[in-house]
């Protein structure tokens, strides 16, 4: 099927096959028990100090979770901090739409167009341009989430499948 977006533009798509659908959701669920984890706290109040630990722990493994960056709602916080959370959030949306969508082929140099904005807000922050905000640390993480998920997802299933 062939997709004609203007005169000089044109998306070839192909309806996912159920490899791919079982590939694709294979990952959703990775991405939803990954994001449940580092949501327990704001759900469940965890009183047990092991627990607490291991959890606080696992995720330092992928994130620097400096207090004053995490989202909190009441006491509890998350167990990584907003720009991890928009990273890890724009992966998940963009792995349910990909389920029911065609997933466009995504180029390396869109890939590093999709960090500047990150990387710009790490610069000025550090630079003391202006202080940091985690509302835009969540935008820009979850720009770049999305398209590094359709990234990864596309090299995979070409890895997997031999294409």
């Amino acid at each position: 099927m062939q997709i004609v977006l203007s005169k000089n533009f044109k998306l070839i798509s192909v309806k996912p096959d159920s490899k791919i659908f079982l590939i694709r959701f294979i990952i959703l669920l990775l991405l939803a028990s990954w994001i449940a984890g580092f949501l327990l706290p704001l759900i469940i109040s965890i009183e047990n100090p092991f627990i607490n630990y291991f959890l606080k722990r696992f995720y330092s493994t992928v994130c620097h979770q400096e207090s004053f960056k995490c989202i909190s709602i009441g006491h509890a916080g998350m167990l990584v901090c907003a720009r991890c959370t928009g990273i890890y959030f724009g992966a998940f949306i963009t792995s349910i739409s990909s389920l029911f969508i065609v997933v466009p082929f995504i180029s390396k140099k869109l890939l590093m167009i999709s960090i500047l904005p990150l990387m710009m807000d790490v610069f000025l922050t550090t630079s003391g341009v202006y202080t940091y905000s985690q509302f835009l640390s969540f935008v820009t993480g979850i720009i770049f989430g999305m398209v590094i998920y359709l990234f990864t997802i596309l090299e995979l299933e070409k890895f997997i499948l031999n294409k």
